[in-house]
């Protein structure tokens, strides 16, 4: 038995097939952008999140207090019962790229004799 097709059949197949590979592969047509989200966590996730453990305090005190991170954290020195939250995502980004930089080894308190 022979099937004909006609110029809109073709049509509906090739959507299809795209519709699939873009659902497989998570793509996006030419000229369209993914919209991504930032993630916005809490100061302990993030703490857990660096390439070092560092407690959440120091993390406060030598990260998130710098001034790249002004945009990317909120609450920062609002007080008691205002929750931390910090851009995960631009914040980690920021922190790889600088990961040899930045002094991890940095006391917290300075010694005392």
């Amino acid at each position: 038995m022979e099937a004909t097709l006609d110029e809109q059949d073709y049509q509906v197949i090739a959507d299809k097939v795209l519709q699939q590979i873009r659902k497989e592969y998570d793509l996006v047509p030419k000229g369209q952008k993914k919209q991504e989200f930032d993630e916005w966590v809490g100061i302990e996730e993030f703490t857990q999140s660096l390439p070092v453990i560092k407690d959440k305090e120091w993390v406060r005190t030598f990260i998130l207090s710098l001034p790249v991170f002004k945009d990317w954290v909120i609450n920062l020195n609002a007080g008691a019962g205002y929750p931390v939250r910090v851009n995960k995502t631009k914040g980690l980004k920021w922190i790889e790229k600088r990961r040899v930089e930045i002094d991890w080894n940095k006391p917290l308190r300075a010694n005392r004799r």
